[in-house]
């Protein structure tokens, strides 16, 4: 992909819809959009070339294949963004009840100064021990809750039976 014919016909309007999609997926997490931007600008003054920018946006646009996909149009000849191919994002690993007491703690004690967040943990816990949600879904949503804590994601994985 990224003919010049392609390249060419793009325009600032393009551009600056396209940071609208952008800036509306990630309303929930605007450091990825202000860090976007970033990158955008380190490889206008030079700091860092093509393949550092597509290194950068393909780690930003985790899970955001048509953003991707959009931003390869804006991309020089011979370059193209290309999905990571699909795998389960979680592995499974049997724990011990105490290794599952233990990560339950964890949790509780980090947020022990917001614990809605551990009773909506636990509640997606539930979620998942009574098959109401699938365990990309319980795991999409255990992500979004610990975004800050990546540890916690982790060990959520090792949690999973």
């Amino acid at each position: 992909m990224g003919s010049s014919s392609t390249i060419k016909s793009l325009t600032t309007e393009d551009a600056n819809m396209y940071l609208k999609e952008i800036k509306i997926a990630f309303k929930d997490e605007m450091y990825k959009y202000h860090e976007f931007l970033r990158t955008m600008k380190d490889f206008q003054i030079r700091r860092i070339d093509i393949t550092g920018v597509m290194a950068r946006v393909e780690k930003l646009f985790q899970r955001h294949e048509e953003l991707l996909f959009k931003f390869s149009m804006f991309l020089p000849d011979g370059f193209e963004m290309k999905p990571p191919p699909k795998k389960s994002k979680i592995p499974v690993v049997s724990v011990s009840k105490e290794d599952a007491k233990e990560y339950l703690g964890k949790v509780k004690t980090r947020f022990q100064s917001q614990l809605y967040v551990y009773d909506i943990f636990l509640a997606i816990m539930s979620m998942y021990r009574n098959k109401d949600k699938s365990l990309e879904e319980i795991y999409e949503m255990v992500v979004s809750i610990f975004k800050d804590h990546p540890d916690l994601i982790d060990g959520f994985m090792n949690f999973l039976p």
